[in-house]
């Protein structure tokens, strides 16, 4: 089971991304990307991790660019290879080619999806990204 952290102030969003991963995954949740960077800390400082972080970007307090770029930096302090850290994937209501190359590029997140978005279409990040394969491979396919 993947250890995810779903971060986002909509309430309504993070139940319904915990519905789709109650069958493949551990889900803890942050409200905003102060939260988020706590969590992810207490995680490290016990030794565990997450394996995959969906972050919004508009948030309260502090925004997922920060807050991402904040949890790149936890793991630079200790020298956790690349591998190890967990996948970011960014979600926003922004189709904007600007936020696409600043969340990826100048804040380490390894994907970025608009909102509103289906199912099928995190499955297939999860999968490009090598976290899982892809369950609805074949659900198409006829006999």
């Amino acid at each position: 089971m993947l250890n995810i952290l779903i971060v986002d102030d909509s309430d309504s969003l993070r139940f319904i991304l915990k519905a789709f991963f109650k069958n493949i995954g551990h889900c803890q949740e942050a409200v905003n990307g102060r939260q988020a960077v706590a969590r992810v800390k207490a995680a490290l400082d016990k030794g565990e991790r997450f394996d995959v972080i969906l972050m919004d970007i508009m948030m309260p307090e502090l925004d997922g660019l920060d807050a991402t770029k904040a949890i790149v930096a936890l793991f630079e302090e200790r020298d956790v290879p690349k591998q190890d850290r967990p996948k970011v994937i960014m979600l926003t209501c922004l189709n904007d080619p600007k936020h696409m190359i600043e969340a990826q590029y100048q804040c380490g997140a390894c994907s970025y999806i608009t909102k509103p978005f289906e199912r099928e279409i995190l499955f297939e990040t999860f999968a490009n990204l090598g976290l899982m394969p892809n369950p609805l491979d074949g659900e198409d396919d006829e006999g």
